[in-house]
């Protein structure tokens, strides 16, 4: 993508999102945005369609590079040995974690770790649910730890920012989805 295209993107999605902080998106209104991100409305209209349009192609591209990190992963090994797998989801997150910080704060968190979740889950269920006999119990295994997992991680992504916090969060996790939950 060319660089001015990125640039004038990356201005009217942080504008957007720092308008967020104080007007809820059906408030918000185009001029507001462009006169945040200082870029004319034609600008706008060519990236965008509407300030909701904003948000939802941030939900995408992270959906989008989450699901291309789960193509290359061997599903087999996330519940016995689940460090490879919360490593690449931190560095994937990494990418967006600025914006995401941002976006959490905002009324839009609970609708964005709804769709998190629901693009983990089905990656991993659609993949690997044939492996197991007792299917149900694979479900329920999933959805409790992928629901922990993106709870903890929109709920800690400040922290996250901090690769020495983020490797103990991986490390954490790992040990806890591994061994179970025996908190010394």
């Amino acid at each position: 993508m060319d660089r001015r295209i990125k640039k004038t993107e990356t201005a009217i999605l942080n504008a957007t999102l720092a308008l967020l902080e104080k007007t809820p998106i059906t408030e918000l209104s185009i001029k507001e945005i462009c006169n945040y991100a200082n870029v004319s409305r034609s600008t706008f209209y060519l990236h965008y369609l509407n300030p909701t349009d904003i948000i939802e192609q941030l939900f995408n591209n992270v959906c989008s590079s989450l699901t291309k990190t789960l193509d290359n992963f061997d599903f087999s090994t996330v519940l016995t040995n689940p460090k490879a797998f919360l490593r690449d989801i931190m560095y994937t997150v990494d990418i967006y974690i600025e914006q995401l910080t941002q976006l959490l704060k905002t009324n839009y968190h609970s609708n964005f770790r709804r769709r998190l979740k629901k693009v983990l889950e089905d990656k991993i269920l659609k993949d690997n649910a044939y492996r197991y006999v007792e299917r149900d119990q694979f479900v329920y295994s999933v959805n409790f730890i992928m629901s922990g997992l993106v709870e903890s991680m929109c709920d800690n992504l400040q922290d996250l920012q901090d690769e020495k916090k983020r490797v103990l969060f991986t490390d954490t996790l790992t040990k806890q989805i591994a061994n179970g939950f025996k908190i010394n």
